[in-house]
């Protein structure tokens, strides 16, 4: 069996990098070499200027075997994420799919290294209710057609007591009732967290939901693309899930692990 999909793909990594066939190149490289055959660009929606549609339109018809899609991953990032939901709006036609992520809790970017000591600043399962509050807010907005990593917020190993699925059940009603996908991200296990995103007893939850999945390795280099794939089958049938969501022009289609 083989996850041959990958819907969470960053070109441009962690800084602004305009769309050129050199930049793109090795990620159909790679893509094509693991067996990737559908996948989707999602950049930061902090770096949209880089994003040419002209040229990624150009760029894709080098690769006729390959299944490309280019979307955005926007967020609520305090400078950025305003300006991204427009960015995102006026350009909604032109896109393949978006994910809708929370990196900041206020001004405070939780996820980056260096930043930590915010979660010993207050009780940790308050941050977990604000970053919920945040996730539902986002949602709200609209423009998004799945939600990644949704326990992103544990990326450093701080967990609050209790059962985690008790703080994103809202979440999941929430996307149940817009009829989005809810993301598996494999980056997790790239992390201090060591887990993949969000965790079992909260994919389980959704499974029961009928929540859609859709399934991205977060790569910010080609050389992650795919990564953790391998490890994320055994999960999947664990958690009886046969089949994961592509797009196309933001309309879904469910196919079957390969």
């Amino acid at each position: 069996m083989k996850i041959f999909a990958d819907y969470h793909m960053h070109p441009q990594g962690h800084k602004l990098q305009p769309y050129t066939f050199k930049l793109l190149d090795p990620w159909a490289e790679s893509c094509f070499q693991k067996g990737v055959v559908d996948f989707c660009f999602t950049d930061h929606d902090r770096y949209r200027e880089g994003i040419d549609f002209q040229v990624f339109d150009q760029w894709k018809q080098k690769f006729p075997t390959l299944n490309v899609r280019l979307g955005i991953e926007r967020d609520n990032d305090p400078v950025s994420g305003h300006s991204g939901l427009i960015w995102v709006k006026e350009n909604w036609e032109k896109l393949d799919f978006v994910l809708g992520s929370v990196h900041f809790i206020g001004d405070w970017p939780f996820d980056r290294n260096g930043f930590e000591d915010g979660f010993s600043k207050r009780p940790i399962e308050d941050i977990y209710r604000d970053y919920v509050k945040n996730l539902l807010q986002l949602i709200d907005q609209g423009f998004i057609d799945s939600v990644a990593h949704l326990d992103l917020i544990k990326i450093f190993n701080y967990r609050p007591k209790g059962k985690i699925v008790d703080y994103f059940e809202p979440v999941l009603e929430k996307i149940k009732e817009k009829d989005l996908c809810l993301e598996i991200n494999t980056a997790g296990w790239r992390k201090p967290v060591k887990e993949q995103y969000p965790a079992e007893e909260i994919l389980f939850k959704a499974v029961e939901m009928k929540i859609p999945i859709s399934i991205g390795s977060d790569a910010h280099s080609w050389l992650e693309v795919g990564k953790g794939f391998s490890e994320l089958l055994p999960l999947m049938n664990k958690l009886g899930i046969k089949e994961f969501a592509v797009f196309r022009s933001h309309t879904r289609q469910m196919v079957a692990v390969s």
